[in-house]
């Protein structure tokens, strides 16, 4: 039994390491070009080695980082035929999607969706980039998830997180997060009434931000925060 905890622990640990790396690589604190160690980073954390390794070997396995043979994990670099790709795509699964969750209903999920406009709305209004992006991608989710095919949603988190955003102090300080924000309440009221046709047209200007929003072009790494 005590092995089952000692698992259960180191789970919890790569799920949280994980969660933390995920979002330090969409923000652009993990930097392309620079060789990160997982002892390195298990030591800023105060964990161990090992949830931190199998947490940077599970953004391998998903494209986001590459191994460098003794020295450590690099961040794969985003090109901008990369990025319009993505773009691409979103607009092909997500516009579709969000109609199929007008027409199948949000039922218990509503709530949920609520509590994160009311987030992205609160920390457009305070800057809060980091905040911001994290409940703006986890309302996206939500939707397709509402749509009942588990594969579009986790398509549409992994399409996410492959993208790299680093004009982070342009996107609050020129209005751009305050407009993006007010976008999502009318979204999901369209979709909660069942209105296919005007969900759809809603997501489709929503995500015609991304192309200007989302840069390749890095600013200098901070720190993990």
């Amino acid at each position: 039994m005590p092995m089952v905890r000692d698992t259960l622990r180191r789970t919890s640990l790569r799920d949280q390491a994980l969660a933390v790396l995920r979002k330090a690589l969409v923000v652009g604190e993990l930097a392309p070009g620079v060789v990160y160690s997982a002892a390195s980073l298990a030591k800023d954390f105060g964990v161990s080695t090992s949830p931190v390794r199998e947490a940077m070997l599970a953004l391998v396995d998903e494209g986001l980082l590459e191994t460098v043979p003794n020295r450590g994990f690099r961040v794969v670099a985003i090109s901008e035929r990369d990025l319009a790709e993505i773009f691409e795509l979103r607009m092909m699964l997500e516009v579709q999607g969000v109609g199929r969750a007008a027409e199948v209903g949000l039922g218990e999920r509503l709530e949920r969706l609520q509590l994160l406009v009311d987030v992205i709305e609160k920390t457009a209004r305070e800057g809060d980039v980091v905040a911001n992006l994290q409940a703006d991608r986890d309302f996206h989710v939500a939707l397709m998830e509402a749509t009942g095919n588990r594969r579009l949603a986790a398509t549409v988190a992994r399409l996410r997180d492959q993208t790299r955003l680093y004009n982070l102090h342009t996107l609050a300080a020129d209005g751009r997060l305050n407009d993006s924000a007010a976008e999502h309440r009318p979204l999901l009221e369209a979709v909660a009434r069942g209105d296919r046709e005007q969900a759809e047209e809603l997501m489709r200007r929503h995500l015609a931000h991304v192309p200007g929003d989302w840069s390749t072009d890095a600013l200098p790494a901070s720190d993990i925060a």
